[in-house]
C-alpha cells in the first residue's frame, strides 16, 4: 500500500493550517493598532494619536518601518495624555518596535520627525501591546508551517528511496 499520498495530504494540511494561523495571528496582533503611512520630507513630522485605556492593559507598543533609512535621521517621541514624554529615541534600524508603560488612560501621541537629508517613507503604528495568547496564535502557526515543510522534505526523501528500491527489484 502506498503511504506517500496519505502523508502528502497530512503534510499539505499542516502547511495550510500553519499559513492560516500565521496570517490570523498577524491580523489579531495588529487589529487594535492605529496605523499611518506617510512620506516625510526633511524637517517634517508625523503625528499619530490613539486612545489607550489603562484598564485594558498597562503596556503600549509602537512600531515603525522606515524606507530610505539614514542613521540618526528619524526620531520618535511618545507623549502621554498629561503632555509628558514617555519615550524619546532615535531610530537606529529600518524596523523598530518598542514597548512603553501606560501611566494613565487617555490620548497618547506618537511623533515621528525626519531631520535627515532625504525624503523617507514611514509606516508607523501605536496601540496596546497584544496579550500573550494573541501572539501565540501567530507563533503556533509558524511552527506548524515549519513542521509541514519538514514533513514535505521527508516525504520527498521517502518517495525517492521507494522508487530506487522498486527499480532494483
Amino acid at each position: 500500500m502506498q503511504k506517500s499520498p496519505v502523508f502528502l495530504v497530512i503534510v499539505s494540511s499542516l502547511i495550510g493550517i500553519g499559513i492560516i494561523l500565521s496570517f490570523y495571528g498577524a491580523q489579531l496582533t495588529t487589529q487594535n493598532l492605529t496605523v499611518k503611512e506617510e512620506k516625510l520630507v526633511p524637517g517634517s513630522s508625523l503625528e499619530i494619536m490613539t486612545e489607550l485605556d489603562l484598564s485594558r492593559g498597562e503596556t503600549g507598543v509602537y512600531g515603525i518601518l522606515v524606507e530610505n533609512f539614514e542613521n540618526d535621521a528619524i526620531s520618535v517621541t511618545v507623549i502621554d495624555p498629561l503632555g509628558n514624554q514617555v519615550i524619546s529615541n532615535t531610530v537606529d534600524k529600518e524596523s523598530t518596535e518598542e514597548r512603553f508603560k501606560i501611566v494613565s488612560s487617555g490620548t497618547y501621541k506618537l511623533v515621528i520627525e525626519n531631520s535627515g537629508l532625504k525624503e523617507t517613507q514611514i509606516v508607523a503604528g501605536v496601540g496596546h501591546m497584544p496579550d500573550n495568547s494573541t501572539i501565540s496564535v501567530g507563533i503556533t502557526g509558524f511552527y506548524i508551517l515549519i513542521i509541514g515543510l519538514i514533513g514535505m522534505v521527508a516525504i520527498g526523501i521517502y518517495a525517492i528511496r521507494n522508487k530506487r528500491k522498486q527499480r532494483l527489484n
